[in-house]
């Protein structure tokens, strides 16, 4: 499954790198994450995502690794994890790519995942609808998380 989007964002492309590193706001943007945490700071990472693929719902806990990191420019991210209440497992490896875009960004989002057990069962089309919908929400969200004052 591989799904790809352009998300403009109203902000720089520094500030925008500085939100990608901010587990708590970024948290704040990924549909179903419930929660995420720092192991090794700019490194390693866990995350819980709760999803519902047609009938199926199930509750992953993701190992996050950074594969790749050119400041201001690209953050690539390899996630793996396993429900084994419904046998599913889960591997991705996510691109974003800032491009400077008039005052702001323009931030290219490559998720390219695999899905396996009764949840890869579902069918290709299935999960990768709800791939772009989710990355559709992501979006949304950085975009006003992106706009919002910081205190």
């Amino acid at each position: 499954m591989r799904v790809t989007r352009e998300v403009p964002v109203q902000t720089s492309p520094s500030a925008l790198w500085t939100l990608l590193w901010d587990v708590a706001r970024i948290v704040e943007c990924v549909p179903g994450c419930a929660e995420a945490r720092e192991i090794d700071p700019g490194r390693r990472y866990t995350a819980r995502m709760t999803q519902k693929v047609g009938p199926i719902g199930f509750s992953v806990a993701l190992d996050v690794t950074v594969a790749q990191a050119e400041a201001e420019r690209r953050l690539v991210l390899d996630a793996r994890g396993r429900d084994p209440a419904v046998g599913a497992e889960i591997s991705m490896r996510v691109s974003l790519d800032i491009e400077p875009r008039g005052g702001g960004s323009l931030l290219h989002i490559d998720a390219d995942g695999r899905v396996l057990g009764k949840l890869g069962a579902l069918g290709h089309g299935l999960i990768e609808r709800k791939a772009d919908e989710a990355l559709a929400e992501f979006g949304a969200r950085l975009q006003r998380i992106a706009s919002e004052p910081r205190c």
